[in-house]
């Protein structure tokens, strides 16, 4: 099973502890919040399934998917990340990468950033 991929927007969680000094942000529901896992990434699923009429490794924009971006309503794209749940319960995720798609026959991989 993959693990999960998420998106949160540091400056928006930033902003958003500043009003609530008591509260997190970055975990919780808030890690599958605002439509935020990247619907129909698999990470390490290989042979991604799909013709280029079905299936392209561009985006909307013609861009490649090295890291896939998300993005809230009129805010700017960053990359969705791929990764672990704590085993304390209280929903805060470790990032193991990026979510990655260079070529269909590798699939979905997390991608640590350099």
């Amino acid at each position: 099973m993959s693990d999960p991929s998420y998106y949160l927007d540091g400056t928006l969680v930033t902003a958003r502890e500043s009003e609530v000094t008591a509260a997190s942000f970055a975990n919780g529901a808030n890690a599958a919040a605002s439509c935020s896992p990247g619907i129909g990434i698999g990470e390490d699923v290989a042979a991604v399934a799909g013709t280029p009429e079905q299936f392209t490794l561009t985006d909307q924009d013609e861009a490649a998917r090295t890291p896939q971006n998300g993005q809230h309503i009129g805010e700017t794209a960053t990359p969705i990340n791929i990764g672990t749940v704590d085993a304390d319960g209280d929903g805060t995720m470790t990032e193991t990468g990026e979510a990655t798609l260079a070529s269909l026959a590798a699939g979905w991989t997390s991608v640590v950033p350099t």
